[in-house]
């Protein structure tokens, strides 16, 4: 079965996309809200959540298994319990930090000049921060200043201006407090929080992007056959996203697809469209 890279990750983060999709939510559905998330993520669902969330059907415990930036949860009016989780220990430390000491954050971030040669002091690990504070400002850092949001290599476009890096972050850690931040292995997750009144928001490494992802042990193809297998054991619901490929519907064949079509531009030209996958239980 052949691999394909339609569904490039890495380009939906870093290009202007025009969403087209035939469907709506259910009666029911969440709405959505206007908070974008607070840092830029390689594979960030900012703007395609406003087509994600209507379709999630009502629910008690939201769970978001590969959190990310939480592009999808911050979009997404609270629900009654809420669970956050990646197994990214530096972002992890970057959303509890968000969440309990927004100023300090702030403070921090904006104490770093914009350099080639802090960027690299902070990725060797030449540079090394003093506290818990100082780590989610240097990853932040990382972040905000390199190519598509992988934290590789150092890139300023002529359009970042130091407002529109530095944030203020009291209200990204308001929405937050009503999460439980979670770092665990998607397996552990969705084993320990699995029930008939949950919805699961998985959002896995695509197949065939998954070098771009910083991960524990990385993410192989076994994985996607290890998650399919969890899926298809649950009580509770799952949404799952994924690039349309052969593998994907292959894997997840009896399942609900949903398709997004999706029409890439990078400073107003036209380039090839691609399709995102939607796969649901319900």
């Amino acid at each position: 079965m052949q691999q394909t890279k339609q569904g490039n990750r890495s380009a939906i983060a870093d290009v202007s996309v025009t969403l087209k999709a035939s469907f709506s939510g259910s009666q029911g559905s969440p709405r959505t809200t206007h908070l974008r998330a607070p840092f830029g993520w390689v594979g960030g669902k900012s703007l395609l959540a406003k087509h994600i969330i209507p379709l999630m059907p009502p629910h008690q415990r939201y769970v978001e298994v590969f959190g990310g930036a939480l592009s999808v949860f911050y979009q997404k009016e609270p629900s009654k319990v809420e669970i956050v989780n990646d197994i990214n220990s530096n972002l992890i430390n970057l959303h509890r930090i968000i969440r309990t000491r927004p100023q300090s954050l702030s403070m921090a971030i904006n104490s770093l000049f914009r350099s080639r040669e802090l960027f690299y002091s902070i990725k060797e690990g030449k540079l090394k921060p003093r506290n818990n504070i100082e780590a989610a400002a240097f990853y932040f850092y990382l972040l905000a200043t390199s190519f598509g949001s992988k934290g590789d290599n150092f890139a300023m476009t002529k359009g970042r201006t130091h407002k529109n890096i530095y944030r203020d972050f009291y209200v990204y850690s308001k929405r937050l407090k009503q999460a439980l931040i979670e770092n665990l292995s998607y397996e552990r997750l969705i084993k320990e929080y699995d029930s008939d009144e949950t919805l699961f928001y998985v959002d896995p490494p695509y197949v065939g992007t998954e070098n771009y992802y910083k991960m524990i042990n990385g993410f192989t193809m076994k994985d996607h056959e290890n998650l399919v297998g969890i899926l298809k054991s649950i009580k509770g619901k799952f949404m799952l996203s994924y690039n349309d490929c052969e593998v994907v519907r292959d894997l997840y064949k009896g399942f609900k697809f949903k398709e997004l079509a999706v029409n890439y531009s990078l400073n107003g030209k036209a380039r090839k469209k691609g399709s995102e996958l939607l796969i649901m239980n319900y």
